[in-house]
């Protein structure tokens, strides 16, 4: 049987013995529980852990210092529940204790089984509360999503038709030079792929967050990969090293190969941008099942056949503060001009619109994996 969660409440009140026994009595139902004597000890218990409800005695030393101690404790933490208690209950106490913030009071002698009673709302309600909060964190990223999705549109339209003049010049060269330049045949065949992939990447802009599956195919992860490595090694720089590590078989992929090859531009760039003095960038794939024993994965109940696709790089890695909202909209740690904070957001909205998720692995001075987890199909 699963241990229900612990709660953290703190206790004011100067009278010792009372303030030990109810310490006990919240011990024994679970509760973890901190004490506290005055304006300062209080002060320093809610600064210094996090908590969530605080029984205040409304009348601590010669009057009602209580009531202060409650509008500084709410003055640090707005969301502190607290609940005041007296010995003297009248309604002026309870309109006292009301308007000074308290979400309720208690009044001595009370039975346990009220106080308990009490302080379950008081935790009902911060559920209620906490969810309330999510749901409208939630909104604001879509309506911050639903902007920036209009914004690329507008741009990749533009760019759109930029690539278009593009194409049109390269095929052009491609019909003139024939068989007589083989040595730059190949150059110019790479710029036709790298042209249209990032015509359908335009047209994937225009349509964030759309999937796309009119352009959905069987990715052979073995025969696209290694092609993939060559341009990127030109792509890197004489800095940068880039490496492969894949098996001899792999599942293969249904979804936009260009798409996939954007993604893994992007992290590649971006492990080449944490290595300012050079290093290697090393790519590796890999079969990844996830079974019903690690099918739980927070967000990502998901389980099956998978591939992974891992970007490590060499660089500074992140701290946990970087690593949490790296998959932010517009959130960036380079300098204004070097990035826009939307890369690995389209990363990850790849990743989630084919069913897969991304994975982040970093820590400080030893460098960082992002790995693409992708629904996987064995070979035919």
């Amino acid at each position: 049987m699963t241990e229900a969660p612990r709660r953290t409440v703190l206790i004011v009140d100067d009278d010792i013995d009372f303030s030990e026994s109810l310490s006990r009595l919240l011990a024994l139902e679970n509760y973890d529980v901190l004490r506290a004597d005055s304006m300062a000890s209080a002060v320093q218990a809610v600064s210094g852990h996090d908590m969530a409800v605080a029984l205040v005695d409304i009348r601590l030393g010669s009057g009602n210092e209580g009531l202060d101690i409650l509008r500084e404790l709410r003055r640090i933490n707005p969301d502190l529940m607290c609940l005041m208690i007296t010995a003297y209950a009248s309604m002026d106490t309870a309109i006292q204790a009301l308007q000074a913030g308290a979400y309720d009071y208690l009044s001595k002698p009370f039975h346990s089984e009220d106080m308990l009673s009490t302080l379950d709302r008081c935790f009902e309600r911060i559920q209620l509360l906490n969810a309330q909060k999510l749901n409208e964190v939630r909104m604001r990223q879509k309506q911050q999503m639903e902007a920036i999705g209009q914004l690329t549109s507008g741009i990749a339209h533009d760019f759109n038709n930029i690539l278009a003049v593009l194409l049109s010049n390269l095929r052009l060269l491609e019909e003139r030079m024939g068989t007589a330049y083989p040595q730059f045949s190949e150059l110019v065949g790479e710029a036709v792929t790298a042209t249209l992939t990032g015509s359908e990447l335009t047209s994937r802009l225009m349509n964030f967050g759309a999937r796309p599956d009119d352009q959905e195919q069987v990715i052979d992860l073995g025969e696209i990969l290694p092609d993939f490595l060559v341009m990127l090694q030109r792509t890197l720089g004489k800095q940068w090293d880039a490496r492969l590590d894949m098996p001899t078989q792999i599942d293969s992929f249904v979804g936009s190969r260009g798409l996939l090859e954007t993604s893994l531009l992007n992290l590649a760039l971006n492990a080449r941008d944490a290595m300012q003095e050079g290093g290697t960038v090393t790519i590796k794939a890999r079969n990844h099942h996830v079974g019903l024993a690690s099918g739980d994965r927070g967000k990502h109940e998901i389980r099956g056949r998978f591939v992974a696709i891992s970007v490590a790089d060499t660089g500074a890695g992140m701290s946990d503060q970087v690593r949490a909202r790296a998959l932010e909209p517009l959130f960036t740690t380079k300098k204004r001009g070097d990035g826009n904070g939307l890369g690995l957001t389209m990363v990850d909205n790849f990743a989630r619109t084919h069913g897969g998720w991304i994975g982040i692995e970093s820590t400080p001075g030893q460098g960082t994996v992002m790995t693409l987890f992708l629904p996987g199909r064995l070979q035919a």
